[in-house]
Order: C-alpha cells, then sequence, then structure tokens
C-alpha cells in the first residue's frame, strides 16, 4: 500500500504542476490579447508583437534544423564551461581569502567590484584580449565567481562553534577540519547559491554573444533576427533560451536535492 506520506507528496506535486501550467496558459493568453488588441489599429505591431502560433510555428520551423542545433550546442556548452569555472575559481577564492587575511583584504575590493560593473561594460573591456569564441566564457565566469566567492567566504567565516570546539577536543588538523567538518557545512549553501546564479549565467552569456557574435551562437542569431527585422525569430530564438535554461536548472535542481539528502538534509523546496 502507498503510504500516507507518499500520496500527499504526489498531492502537492500534482497541485503545484497544475498550478505552473496554469500561470503559464494565463500568461499566454495575455500574450494573446495583447497581439491582438495593439495590432487592431495597425497590422505592422503584429511584426513587433506576433501572436503565440506565430511564434511557436516558427520555433518548429528552425529548432530542429542543423545550423540552429550546432548554434544551440555551442551556447549551451560556452555557458557550461564559464558556469564551471565560475564555480571552481569562486571556490579556490573563498578559500583562500578565509586563510589568508592579507588576501582577503587585497583580493575582496576587486571581487566586489566585478560583481557591480555591468555585463556590457566587462564584455567591452575583455573584448580587447579574447576571441569572439572564448569571450562570452569568461563573462560567465566572471558574473558566476563573485556570487560563488561570498557563498565559501560567508560559510567559512561562520562555522558550527559546538563543531569547531569538538574539532578542538579531539586535536584534529586543520586540513581535517576542513575536509570533515566545513566542506560538508557549506555544501548546502554552495549549492543554492550555484542554482541561483545559473539564471544569471544564461543572461549574461547571452548578453556576450550579442556583442561580440561568435560565429556559431543563439546569441548571434538573435542579432541577425533584430537586424532582418524577423520578431518571430527573435522570439522563437529567445523561448529556446528560456526552455534550456529551465531544463538545465531542473537538473541542477535535482543534484542538489540528492546532495542534500546525501549529507542528512531536506529535499524539500
Amino acid at each position: 500500500m502507498i503510504s500516507t506520506t507518499k500520496l500527499t507528496k504526489f498531492k502537492q506535486t500534482f497541485i503545484k504542476i497544475l498550478k505552473t501550467i496554469a500561470a503559464i496558459v494565463f500568461w499566454i493568453l495575455v500574450w494573446e490579447a495583447a497581439s491582438r488588441f495593439m495590432s487592431r489599429n495597425n497590422e505592422l505591431v503584429l511584426l513587433i508583437l506576433p501572436s503565440p502560433k506565430t511564434v511557436f510555428l516558427k520555433w518548429l520551423d528552425i529548432a530542429f534544423t542543423g545550423p540552429y542545433i550546432k548554434a544551440v550546442l555551442f551556447s549551451v556548452l560556452r555557458i557550461i564551461v564559464g558556469f564551471s569555472l565560475g564555480v571552481i575559481i569562486g571556490f579556490a577564492l573563498g578559500v583562500f581569502t578565509h586563510s589568508v587575511s592579507v588576501a582577503d583584504t587585497v583580493l575582496s575590493p576587486l571581487i566586489k567590484v566585478i560583481r557591480a560593473v555591468p555585463v556590457v561594460a566587462i564584455s567591452i573591456l575583455l573584448f580587447l584580449f579574447f576571441s569572439n569564441d572564448v569571450l562570452p566564457i569568461w563573462i560567465v565566469c566572471l558574473m558566476v565567481t563573485p556570487l560563488i566567492w561570498q557563498s565559501v567566504h560567508d560559510s567559512l567565516s561562520s562555522p558550527d562553534v559546538s563543531l569547531m570546539e569538538m574539532a578542538r577536543m579531539f586535536h584534529l588538523t586543520k586540513p581535517q577540519v576542513f575536509f570533515n567538518i566545513k566542506l560538508p557545512m557549506m555544501i548546502p549553501s554552495l549549492m543554492s547559491t550555484a542554482v541561483s546564479s545559473l539564471g544569471l549565467a544564461w543572461k549574461s552569456g547571452l548578453a556576450a554573444e550579442v556583442i561580440c557574435l561568435p560565429d556559431i551562437s543563439l546569441g548571434t542569431k538573435l542579432w541577425q533576427s533584430k537586424g532582418n527585422v524577423e520578431f518571430d525569430e527573435v522570439y522563437a530564438v529567445t523561448l529556446t533560451v528560456v526552455i534550456l535554461s529551465l531544463i538545465i536548472e531542473m537538473l541542477f535542481k535535482a543534484l542538489y536535492r540528492r546532495l542534500l539528502l546525501k549529507n542528512g538534509g531536506s529535499s524539500d523546496d
């Protein structure tokens, strides 16, 4: 027999899915109504705000073509590589600045400045040093690194007092304290920050592609569609970006929940 707890969780999940579908349908209807209302007296508006049906048909027309799939793969690869580099560098910097006070004093202001500078400004500056195809990777990396650094630095700076006292009682070495106490404690916060920074990675990566226009990318297709006044394709490419972002975020959240359960946490949102 299925337990009451499992039935309750299934019911909650089902209701959550229904609410999500209802919200999506609502906004599609709003989009359709806006498209019809605005184009009622001016058919040129349909060029700028096409109907959901037009956009979906355009998406079906281009989504499974060879060049488009190639552009999707290259953009996803750039963003994943940039995101991974940002996590690795941010983690290393967080540990380093926590361990060495001089490094914290010197590097913290620079990291905070990078976090505050807009994507456009960084893209223009780095455009002088990197090729079009590589630049989006470093833009994503620079956007993600400060967030991961902050999470790691804050987690290490506020450890569990009782666990640290126990470590002193058992005379644990610094590496033992780090790997057995501090690292497991920071994993939930680190993973949560990584999930949150995925959205920023997508936005900054696509913005960088639009600015530097790599030979094969979704950002380049967005720019070309806009230049060719094919706004239905602009919306279709944006739809692809949204779908990919949601899929990758769902996969990352599943990994996050699995790690939480492995470390004795709760998988509930």
